[in-house]
């Protein structure tokens, strides 16, 4: 005969069972089709006639599922596989409680993959007053990818790209590594929010523009307590990617050193930037070194670099990453914003000197020497005349 002690234990077992079989599958959440997930989201500036005030114009990007299997027999339909749904506030806060009236379904932002803010929105209201609603959301996925974009961002969203369902996607790989582009400078909410609260440095966002029928990327934005101060073009960008050490891989078209007038593509595959304090003069200056190694890939003429050219070749090299650099170098100081993190060395390696210094009064005009020695590989080489 069973004991007490046991039939109590049983007892229990059976009503635990029972309770776990009356539970819901969502444990209490919200069941996936009452749920409406946006995977991008626009700011644009716009005007309120009775208020005479600017404010934001929100747009957010839903799917449509029963548009997104495409094909006979397999639930896809006609139209774009995704909407577009917009409201204007003054606060990021109210546009999302408009734009919820719009809809059956609790808008959810956890799957929000790109956040697009136009220009004139970073210089009206600047990017830290948007992105703060997102921080108070802790749905929000610190990998989204931030850009600013030159010119209306609700049409980003709106323009059907060539490949794939919807333009998140399409952008999302666009921003991303698998791009393959050095002219794209590359961040996410998570490292714009770390480089944001270093001391001497200010974070920049990548360009975003909209094309004939595509949308286009290359370039950065340049801010400066979160409000654009200007562009950087493609080749300054490739050029912060190296001062960054966030070069992948890219190639470069310099003329052959013994035959003017030709041409030879050589492809840079390794890169490292180092900064260093010195004084010149009695003056201290910054020196920026930069080392690497290429390997020719393609020439205009049927000859190819030879052995004998190889000093001048190197020089070659050096010279055009060098002009690219000190390109990037000389914008920053013309915007005075310190986007090299320049600033941010000296704090970690020089603080003593660093204490001394009124950087943003300074940094335009601080002096930085830059070194560049680019080595051949000799992997790609074609002889003859």
């Amino acid at each position: 005969m069973a004991s007490s002690g046991g039939r109590n234990r049983l007892t229990t077992f059976f009503l635990l069972l029972s309770l776990l079989f009356t539970q819901t599958g969502c444990w209490g959440g919200r069941e996936l089709n009452a749920r409406a997930f946006v995977t991008a989201i626009a700011f644009d500036l716009t005007k309120e006639e009775e208020l005479q005030s600017e404010q934001y114009l929100i747009s957010i990007q839903l799917p449509v599922p029963e548009r997104m299997a495409g094909g006979e027999g397999q639930g896809g339909g006609e139209g774009k596989p995704f909407v577009v749904l917009g409201s204007t506030a003054q606060t990021v806060a109210s546009g999302i409680l408009q734009l919820q009236r719009q809809l059956d379904r609790k808008l959810f932002l956890g799957h929000t993959r790109l956040i697009l803010i136009s220009k004139e929105v970073a210089e009206t209201f600047g990017i830290n007053h948007v992105i703060d609603y997102f921080l108070r959301d802790f749905s929000v996925q610190r990998m989204a990818r931030l850009a600013v974009v030159d010119g209306k961002a609700r049409e980003i969203l709106e323009l059907q790209p060539p490949m794939g369902q919807t333009p998140s996607t399409y952008i999302l790989n666009m921003l991303s590594p698998q791009n393959g582009s050095i002219f794209t400078y590359l961040t996410d909410l998570g490292k714009f929010l770390v480089l944001q609260s270093d001391e001497g440095i200010f974070p920049v966002l990548p360009r975003l523009s909209k094309g004939k029928e595509t949308e286009l990327t290359g370039g950065a934005a340049v801010l400066r307590n979160g409000h654009f101060q200007g562009w950087l073009s493609d080749n300054e960008t490739r050029g912060l990617n190296i001062l960054h050490n966030e070069f992948v891989e890219s190639e470069y078209e310099v003329e052959c050193p013994l035959h003017p007038g030709d041409q030879i593509v050589v492809g840079v595959n390794a890169l490292h930037s180092a900064y260093r304090l010195e004084e010149a003069g009695g003056m201290p200056r910054i020196k920026v070194m930069v080392h690497g190694r290429f390997e020719t890939r393609e020439f205009t003429e049927p000859h190819g670099p030879e052995k004998h050219e190889e000093a001048d070749l190197e020089r070659a090299v050096s010279a055009a990453i060098r002009e690219e650099i000190q390109q990037t170098i000389k914008k920053a100081q013309e915007l005075r914003v310190d986007v090299l993190g320049i600033g941010r060395y000296l704090l970690a390696h020089h603080p003593r000197f660093w204490a001394q210094l009124d950087w943003d009064t300074e940094f335009p005009f601080f002096p930085i020497e830059l070194e560049v020695k680019m080595d051949w590989g000799l992997t790609i080489r074609r002889l003859g005349g």
